[in-house]
């Protein structure tokens, strides 16, 4: 990190006490401000370990912002001391700063929005996932799912200064519009902490979710509702935060991900990636404490819908998807909406946020951008279904099955498999078939349950070459019980 001068640190406090004119996204019909140049689109990019910048005014990958290199090339070096993993991604309410965690080195890294460079850099519990800046646009509260605690990260000169303690490894904070009230849900608690910010203490607690695991959660603009997904189990919470109590719990597909808000037609729509089914479920909820009704599916184009976010002006919402390196610009204001342009972005995109006048008319918004994880070819993808099936996967009633994404990586091919509808003591096995013959690639086992009686394997990696040597057409999966 560059040294700062006391002079620098107090431009950047004064910068950070001016609130933004308008409301960041997602905001209240006419409280946020149009789509403009001033604007920029943020990805977090697992692989590449890259953050990539987009203006969304006319849908230009800027470049990235490189956190260290990129998955397997030098981060097993034992004098390796850069970041492992980009993932989440939060912003201060004023737009002058972005926070990147960084799930494997826990490392929570501040850049200025006006030229992307690094404010601050710090190291906090294990497992940082996601994180936003309380309303001071200074402090980040961090959710460190490996422990019980909520770290505070003073996000201008760094360094942990406070933590609350919070049951369950906390996955994310929300904080609520007036910046009183702060969230956090959980992956091993069915639980939503409610946190008085002034005091940094747990004062209620939102017991009943659908499921013990929160992979990811929104707050509603007007502060109403707050919906958390449970992944594993594909479902998602629906909270009443006006009375504090859980409405109801949605089925929303396997891998359902990442949810948010817009406000079209004066009525608060929610939306939820489900990433096995490659859609974006649409959802409209005028009373906070009443279910909501579905309304139907965007599809995406590509795999793997994981983040979203809407433009402040609830015109546009983007999605980032995972497998295929690519956002969709979804228009908001036709219906059904639909997706009106897709760009690539750094490998491995799992977060997305929108963030209003993030750079002044003085800036380029291009400063310190690279091109590390922009790949001119695309990710591959194709899904297996078990050949001769073995196994039996309990009350599912349908076949084991896979995906299978091959991305170049430096040196070698990274080789992931999503496992789905797997039967639990059982091996299942990735093969590729040449000259009549099978060559063994990748084992897996499920690791997680589904909930219907059968497990799934969310991420299995292997790092091998395979483009030039292998095609995806000639692999095959195959299972057996395990002794």
């Amino acid at each position: 990190m560059p040294p700062y001068t006391s002079l620098t640190l107090l431009a950047l406090g004064l910068l950070s006490g001016l609130a933004s004119a308008w409301d960041q996204a997602p905001a209240l019909a006419g409280k946020g401000a149009p789509v403009s140049d001033a604007d920029r689109l943020y990805t977090g990019d697992q692989s590449s370990n890259t953050i990539t910048v987009i203006k969304p005014a006319t849908g230009e990958v800027l470049g990235t912002i490189s956190l260290g290199d990129s998955r397997l090339s030098n981060d097993l070096n034992p004098q390796y001391v850069k970041v492992v993993n980009s993932h989440g991604l939060g912003f201060s309410p004023d737009g002058k700063l972005i926070v990147s965690l960084a799930v494997t080195s826990n490392t929570v890294t501040v850049f200025r929005t006006e030229d992307n460079s690094v404010v601050s850099q710090t190291s906090v519990e294990r497992n940082a996932h996601e994180a936003f800046f309380e309303h001071d646009n200074r402090h980040v509260w961090v959710g460190t799912r490996g422990v019980d605690r909520i770290d505070i990260v003073d996000g201008l000169e760094g360094g942990v200064v406070g933590y609350v303690p919070s049951y369950g490894g906390p996955s994310k904070v929300v904080f609520s519009p007036d910046g009183k009230t702060a969230y956090a849900n959980h992956v091993r608690s069915p639980s939503l902490s409610v946190i008085d910010v002034a005091q940094r203490r747990v004062v209620a607690n939102i017991t009943g979710l659908g499921d013990v695991f929160s992979s990811d959660m929104m707050i509603s603009p007007d502060g109403q509702r707050l919906w958390t997904a449970h992944k594993m189990v594909g479902k998602v919470s629906v909270i009443d935060l006006v009375k504090r109590r859980v409405v109801g719990v949605m089925d929303t597909g396997a891998e359902t991900n990442h949810p948010n808000f817009a406000v079209i037609n004066g009525t608060m729509h929610g939306f939820v990636t489900v990433a096995s089914t490659n859609q974006t479920l649409m959802y409209a909820q005028p009373d906070s404490s009443r279910m909501p009704v579905l309304l139907g599916a965007i599809q995406a184009s590509g795999v793997e819908p994981h983040g979203l976010w809407p433009s402040a002006d609830n015109t546009r919402l983007y999605v980032v998807n995972e497998h295929s390196d690519t956002v969709d610009f979804i228009d908001l204001t036709v219906s059904p909406p639909k997706v009106v342009k897709t760009v690539n972005v750094g490998q491995e995109g799992q977060a997305i946020i929108y963030v209003s006048g993030a750079v002044s008319a003085a800036s380029n918004g291009t400063q310190n951008l690279g091109r590390q994880g922009l790949f001119d070819k695309p990710a591959l993808n194709k899904i297996l279904t078990e050949a001769q099936p073995q196994s039996s996967n309990n009350n599912s009633k349908a076949p084991a099955s896979c995906l299978v994404t091959v991305r170049p990586e430096v040196g070698l091919d990274m080789f992931q498999v999503i496992g789905r509808n797997l039967a639990f003591n059982t091996t299942y096995t990735v093969s590729a078939t040449v000259a009549d013959r099978l060559i063994s690639l990748v084992d897996f086992n499920a690791t997680a349950p589904m909930g219907d009686g059968c497990g799934t394997a969310p991420q299995v990696l292997s790092f091998f070459k395979f483009i030039g040597v292998y095609e995806l057409d000639d692999l095959v999966l195959t299972s057996k019980a395990d002794a």
